[in-house]
């Protein structure tokens, strides 16, 4: 039992070696955040928690912002103390133990690979609207129709699953933070496009019924408004190039501040288009809301506005975006993989590069990411996403916690919030991860228990 809850230093020996560059002011960072996180949830999410909450998904994002500030405030205190930590894996690795670290990396994995499936079945959707074409409904990828599963194959998302994955393991990608700067610009500017067109066209009726399934699907909705922020866990990752702790606090802060003011604003206007329901009956869900339109709401709700110029240009600047967004979550599963590697807890072939990306991580990846984009619906990989995201944030807030980093009432609102999101999502989805969680443990204590380095050179930090 104690093997199991080893806990690694701050600062793991070799770290002074390596003089990381702190070149990212609050500003940088504040961009690198809006742009992990500013994505496909926001042109993607608004259809689905239509069809969850209502118009009243205006709360459910309320709700998640505030629960998403209290881990934030735990992701930022412990920037403090783990100077050099690869986000949520290193924090819990630091302050619980490793056999949490692993469920947490394998959450983390879930994150990436089940939110860059999403990600390729939404672009795919506003390509088709950028360009104007259709495709046969088999082609188009499996879908829910009156009740009914069909099957089918999203060629177009299997395709740039595939092309990402190539780029990735033989051109390598070098992102950097004025690139990211330019497509949050990008980004942002579409979504006020959004809001500017859409105001002409509001009508306050499509508010009524405000709550068509009552509290549940209030948070219902708010679970699945956990999906957008998934890539706030990334703004960590680039932590230790912050030129100071203020910095990262003022981007934290400024972050979620943003993103969950454009989620609001966006999901009233987009409710406010169009009736989510029907004669506010939930048996009668609004087309515009459900099926693969659910991928790309935005532009098909200015569209069936009479602004379909307009709604072309978000298509098209979604379609850049959201590819942007789509590379870095197929990068990130990866690097999860490599990470454990490093610490001992995965085989090392995991850690061979090319060009900084590892290769034998992104092949693996691409093809879990590529048969989930290609034969699952949409909606399926979202909450299989969330899930993993909330999954990690409990267990940062739980070792914030520990460590008394934090207040209490913040460190338990923001675990005992994310925990009540997680019950919130498909039974489907839970009966899943109670599936797959076990069958990733089984590859520690096979593996990662005894190849860990904590193991093998005594390093495990002392209780506490």
């Amino acid at each position: 039992m104690t093997s199991l809850m080893r806990r690694a230093p701050a600062i793991p020996e070799g770290y002074g070696v390596v003089d990381t560059p702190k070149h990212l002011g609050w500003l940088m960072l504040t961009a690198m955040g809006i742009g992990a996180t500013i994505g496909a949830g926001i042109f993607a999410m608004p259809g689905m928690i239509a069809m969850k909450a209502g118009p009243a998904g205006i709360l459910s994002f309320v709700i998640t912002g505030v629960i998403i500030l209290f881990v934030g405030i735990c992701y930022e205190r412990f920037s403090r103390v783990v100077p050099h930590g690869v986000s949520a894996y290193s924090y819990v690795y630091h302050s619980i133990g490793e056999v949490f670290a692993w469920i947490v990396a394998f959450g983390l994995f879930l994150e990436y690979s089940f939110g860059a499936s999403a990600v390729a079945i939404a672009w795919s959707e506003y390509l088709k609207k950028a360009l104007n074409y259709t495709l046969p409904a088999f082609w188009s990828g499996p879908s829910h129709v009156d009740g009914q599963f069909h099957f089918g194959v999203n060629i177009v998302a299997l395709a740039v699953v595939a092309a990402v994955t190539i780029i990735c393991i033989f051109g390598g990608v070098s992102k950097s933070a004025k690139l990211n700067f330019a497509l949050v610009c990008l980004k942002m500017s579409l979504l006020l496009v959004f809001l500017i067109a859409g105001l002409k066209h509001i009508n306050p009726a499509n508010w009524a019924p405000f709550m068509p399934k009552g509290l549940t699907g209030v948070m219902q909705g708010a679970a699945l408004a956990v999906f957008p922020y998934v890539g706030f866990d990334a703004l960590y990752t680039f932590a230790r190039e912050s030129k100071s702790l203020k910095d990262t606090r003022w981007a934290t802060y400024l972050c979620v501040g943003i993103v969950a003011f454009l989620y609001v604003a966006v999901m009233a206007v987009a409710t406010a288009l169009a009736p989510s329901f029907f004669g506010g009956d939930p048996s009668k869900p609004n087309p515009l809301f459900v099926g693969t339109e659910a991928a790309a709401p935005l532009a098909m709700l200015l569209a069936a506005s009479g602004e379909e110029w307009i709604a072309r240009l978000i298509a098209v600047g979604a379609v850049l975006g959201i590819f942007n967004v789509l590379l870095v979550l197929s990068m990130g599963g990866p690097r999860i993989f490599r990470n454990m590697a490093e610490d001992g807890l995965l085989p090392p072939i995991f850690m061979k590069t090319n060009k900084g990306n590892p290769t034998i991580g992104l092949a693996i990846n691409g093809l879990i990411v590529g048969t989930m984009a290609g034969f699952m619906p949409f909606g399926d990989i979202a909450e299989m996403m969330v899930l993993g995201t909330l999954v990690a944030f409990i267990f940062v807030c739980l070792g914030a916690l520990r460590l008394r980093l934090v207040s209490p009432i913040v460190a338990l609102g923001g675990a005992i919030g994310c925990a009540i999101l997680a019950c919130h999502l498909g039974v489907l989805v839970l009966k899943i991860y109670s599936i797959t969680c076990p069958l990733g443990l089984v590859i520690y204590f096979l593996y990662g228990r005894t190849h860990s380095k904590l193991a093998q050179s005594n390093l495990a930090h002392p209780k506490l």
